[in-house]
């Protein structure tokens, strides 16, 4: 699955412009989820226990965190 998020930069950070209910979603299954954004690239976002979120661009924390695509052969258990 690839989602896009569109943000932009503030002087504390970052600040989603657009997308918050993908992430929102997203994050509801996986406390840690990669995300394209334009003009970033792929960015890996994770929720920390306060609440808060915490976004990375490092190509180390998102080949950590990236998901394989769910058609790409896994097996299933059912």
């Amino acid at each position: 699955m690839s989602v896009e998020i569109i943000v932009r930069e503030t002087k504390t950070g970052l600040e989603i412009v657009s997308g918050r209910r993908r992430l929102d979603a997203l994050l509801a299954l996986r406390d840690e989820v990669v995300v394209m954004s334009p003009g970033i690239g792929e960015v890996v976002i994770a929720r920390l226990p306060d609440g808060r979120l915490q976004a990375s661009a490092n190509p180390e924390h998102i080949k950590l965190f990236r998901q394989p695509e769910a058609a790409s052969g896994s097996k299933s258990f059912a």
